[in-house]
């Protein structure tokens, strides 16, 4: 008996203390009063037949209830249900006592925590066929919710619906931000079904703003989409931490120029506010970083301007300190003032960031900037038997007899524009290759020829289709003979030429690297034009080319006289020695040296191959562009080869920038190239 009662004792007394002190994380807990849940910063709470009354990011409290409601009601017309009697933590797999759900008996909110990170599955269910809304009421403490952008890019979340606001939004993704910086992150993620042909419909879009309550009050309010008899889930992240960043909006740099245009217009720039990041040693600039700032708290922290030259040396650094700032006026912005000065030439990365107090990140960007282009000179890698190792490798190349054969492709014979052809001649090393040529039906003979090639050449890239009719019509031009050699091992080109990555491999000898084989292939479809003189007249012949092929179109100029003008478009891996020390994007890396190999061995095999070092050869007019943003070529490569044209006067050569990030060149190298396509070809 004694021993009876002392384990009820003890029993008692850890009940007590643990319904008065004690709760395990991760688990609801089902107490008279309703469910509670604590999570890894976060707490969730419901309350009698309130439902959901409570969901806090540590201390700050996103829901709203009142002693008679909770925070949540299914909408059906003009009827608002927030009456929830029944809850529980049971479910039917082992998720037991990991999720909760308060019910009516037709309706069911229920929250599944996901037991690692604080984030929750919000499911909303309706036991009838009527499709209803869900309102999410938000506590007084919300300061506002902001919609797009991405979790990435809160601060870019541009649209900030606030008590003022009138009407609701839809989003997929929206932030629910508290004034103390804690965050709810909402996502819709979930598809509702399929459509009738059996494709998952798009997930729904959520609501949010200001809802109007049956008393005839307003309040900030999430609404979602319940649809009877459908599993409605709304992904849920809780942000625990006071994040600055949830209270700066679209940061961006500021920067005017006394180069800028008169009219003031984007020149469609890599970054917002830069309208042209183009600079000499004369130009004047107004450098700033802008910010809206919604915290009623004033902003401290500070901003910093990097700028690194693509090569790798610094250029620039400041940090501006800003203390209890606020923004001049209700809706603008806060300024950071920097005074950048330059004196790299070439291409730079110009980096800005925006820090709070507590050392976090908020925002950063990059533009890149070209500085004193104009008076750039590359540091050039050339074996001194350079010269003599090309003159020798065309040797070789014209003691091979061409043997070209032409056959008209069946599949295409009745195109109506073009006359199609698959070309087979001897190149390098006797290896027979592929060229599909493409020959204008309509026009008078002979005619001018572009020689164009690029990696990503599969097929001769005709849209026919199944009923025999022609789709998207080719992009070769009409009044030009065109061929392009296949130079990468791909169907129609021989099995024999072996598939490899375009410059970087395998890099064993110098001899038998693949882009020696490329090269002669261009020259070489040279000679098979000039087979051809009732097709073709030889006097006006193009290389052209973009990324690779503008590396080509480079290297064509370079090795056959015989081209009237080149037209390189962001021509791609000059500069090898470069990329495998600053470019770690798209080129040759240190990590590719074979065995036995040194990396110094390895730039000096690819010197060889540079285009750059094969322009001093070129004396065809030529011209170069490149965008300064290129995230695939190494921007400082299309720069150094326009630098080396060493063999033309300025008259016969000119250099094109864009502004963009986008691979490819700006709008000035288009211009130039119509002007010559225009001029041989009319």
């Amino acid at each position: 008996m004694r021993t009876a009662l002392l384990a009820a004792g003890l029993l008692a007394a850890a009940t007590a203390a643990y319904g008065e002190e004690t709760m395990v994380r991760q688990w609801f807990r089902d107490t008279a009063s309703g469910l509670e849940y604590c999570g890894d910063g976060w707490t969730l709470r419901s309350a009698g037949e309130r439902g959901w009354v409570s969901l806090r990011a540590g201390a700050s409290e996103f829901l709203h209830a009142t002693p008679t409601a909770g925070a949540f009601a299914f909408i059906k017309g003009e009827h608002w249900q927030t009456a929830f009697p029944d809850r529980g933590n049971l479910s039917h797999d082992v998720q037991v006592g990991r999720v909760g759900m308060v019910a009516d008996g037709i309706n069911m909110i229920r929250i599944s925590p996901v037991w690692t990170r604080p984030e929750f599955e919000l499911y909303l269910g309706a036991n009838e066929p009527q499709d209803q809304r869900v309102a999410m009421l938000l506590s007084d403490d919300v300061l506002c919710i902001r919609i797009g952008g991405g979790d990435t890019q809160r601060a870019w979340a541009q649209t900030v619906l606030t008590r003022g606001a009138e009407g609701l939004r839809k989003a997929r993704e929206l932030f629910v931000v508290h004034r103390d910086g804690c965050a709810l992150v909402i996502r819709s993620e979930s598809s509702p079904g399929k459509d009738d042909k059996g494709q998952a419909l798009r997930p729904p879009e959520i609501e949010a703003g200001v809802i109007k309550l049956p008393g005839g009050d307003t309040r900030l309010a999430v609404v979602f989409p319940c649809k009877g008899f459908v599993a409605n889930a709304f992904r849920t992240q809780v942000d625990a931490v006071p994040r600055m960043e949830n209270f700066a909006l679209r940061p961006r740099f500021d920067v005017k120029s006394s180069d800028d245009p008169a009219d003031g217009k984007f020149h469609l720039g890599p970054t917002n506010g830069v309208v042209n990041p183009d600079y000499t040693p004369d130009t004047r600039l107004d450098f700033g970083v802008v910010f809206g700032w919604l915290s009623p708290a004033p902003f401290s922290g500070y901003a910093e301007l990097e700028v690194t030259h693509s090569l790798g040396h610094p250029h620039f650094r400041q940090r501006v300190e800003l203390k209890d700032v606020t923004p001049e006026a209700a809706g603008g912005e806060i300024r950071a003032v920097f005074q950048p000065t330059f004196h790299l030439p070439g291409v730079s990365e110009v980096w800005a960031r925006l820090v709070g107090a507590d050392g976090r990140l908020i925002w950063t960007d990059r533009y890149r900037m070209a500085y004193d282009w104009r008076h750039y000179r590359p540091t050039l890698m050339a074996e001194p038997d350079f010269d003599a190792f090309w003159d020798q490798t065309l040797s070789e190349l014209r003691a091979v007899p061409l043997e070209p054969e032409t056959t008209r492709v069946p599949a295409f014979e009745d195109h109506p524009d073009f006359e199609i052809y698959d070309v087979t001649f001897n190149a390098w090393n006797r290896q027979r290759l592929h060229a599909m040529l493409y020959m204008p039906k309509a026009a008078a003979k002979p005619l001018p020829a572009i020689v164009t090639a690029h990696p990503g050449t599969t097929g001769f890239g005709v849209n026919k289709r199944a009923d025999g009719t022609y789709g998207s019509e080719l992009r070769q031009d009409k009044r030009f003979v065109t061929i392009v050699p296949l130079i990468r091992g791909h169907a129609p080109d021989a099995p024999g030429i072996l598939f490899n990555h375009p410059w970087w491999g395998p890099l064993d000898d110098r001899d038998t690297y693949v882009a020696r084989a490329w090269y002669c292939a261009m020259t070489r479809a040279i000679d098979y034009l000039a087979t051809r003189p009732e097709w073709v007249d030889i006097t006006r012949i193009v290389a052209s080319g973009g990324s690779q092929g503008g590396a080509l179109a480079l290297a064509t100029a370079a090795l056959d006289p015989r081209v009237t003008v080149c037209l390189s478009d962001c021509p791609a891996c000059c500069q090898p020695h470069e990329i495998m020390e600053n470019y770690p994007s798209f080129g040759p890396s240190k990590g590719v040296a074979p065995p036995g190999r040194s990396v110094a061995d390895v730039k000096r095999l690819l010197s060889y191959y540079n285009p750059v070092n094969l322009c001093p050869r070129i004396r065809c007019p030529t011209y170069v562009g490149s965008n300064i943003g290129d995230l695939t070529v190494h921007s400082m490569g299309p720069l150094a080869a326009y630098h080396n044209l060493t063999g033309l006067d300025p008259s016969q050569k000119d250099f094109y920038p864009g502004y963009t990030a986008m691979h490819g060149s700006g709008p000035g190298l288009g211009v130039k190239t119509r002007e010559w396509l225009d001029k041989l070809g009319n």
